[in-house]
């Protein structure tokens, strides 16, 4: 006799297949946050998303499974890769000022996610040098591609080392939104701050075409944040 073939399925099961995995990423970044990798379980994850265990353990086998979709399918993590693409047609001081706007919007819509970074910073081991690897590393090496791209647009001196100067970048990204999350309004820096930050990053690795070109655009931009 012969088997009747399997159903396909059905565009509906696919999405809501899709925001139950969503829904159980969104708890898992909140319990990780919370307790670090380390310290959350499987029934604490399941416990947040007010399910139960059996429904977990189908879309994701163990909690380190979906510590890697944290990784590969955070909304923030590829919108910060997105943003550290160099704009075209734009001077370097105001494209560094967007890409900074960019990013630190992008951080503040996804304040979970970023606690979750910051915990697992602070931690050792396999799970803290997969974060490193996969949000940092990666961050690292899209803003040192950046610097290559204005490097040949000839607004960045062709001598600057462009992976150190775009570590510096996303440290002083990641330190900036670190210290206002911790400390709140009174860690908050002024607006020029970010002003004169961007004025000395421009100063430091721009040719004269580039300190030039800085003027009040880029200055408005890095103000609005």
């Amino acid at each position: 006799m012969l088997k009747k073939p399997k159903a396909k399925s059905s565009p509906v099961r696919a999405r809501q297949k899709a925001r139950t995995r969503e829904a159980i990423i969104k708890a898992g970044i909140k319990v990780f946050a919370d307790k670090g990798f380390y310290g959350a379980t499987m029934d604490d994850i399941a416990l947040e998303l007010d399910a139960t265990k059996g429904l977990l353990y189908y879309h994701f086998k163990t909690k380190h499974e979906i510590l890697q979709s944290i990784l590969t399918d955070s909304a923030l993590i590829s919108g910060l890769a997105a943003g550290t693409l160099a704009p075209k047609g734009l001077p370097l001081a105001d494209a560094l000022a967007l890409a900074v706007t960019r990013s630190l919007e992008l951080m503040e819509s996804n304040r979970e996610v970023v606690r979750f970074l910051q915990v697992q910073a602070l931690l050792s081991g396999t799970s803290a040098d997969e974060v490193f690897k996969a949000i940092l590393g990666r961050l690292y090496d899209d803003a040192a591609r950046w610097i290559e791209q204005f490097k040949a647009s000839g607004e960045i001196r062709p001598e600057v080392d462009s992976h150190s100067w775009g570590r510096l970048w996303i440290d002083f990204l990641t330190s900036y939104l670190l210290r206002r999350d911790i400390f709140g309004e009174t860690g908050q820096a002024k607006a020029e701050y970010l002003d004169r930050a961007l004025e000395m990053l421009v100063c430091g690795i721009g040719t004269e075409r580039a300190k030039a070109a800085m003027g009040a655009g880029a200055r408005r931009s890095a103000a609005a944040i």
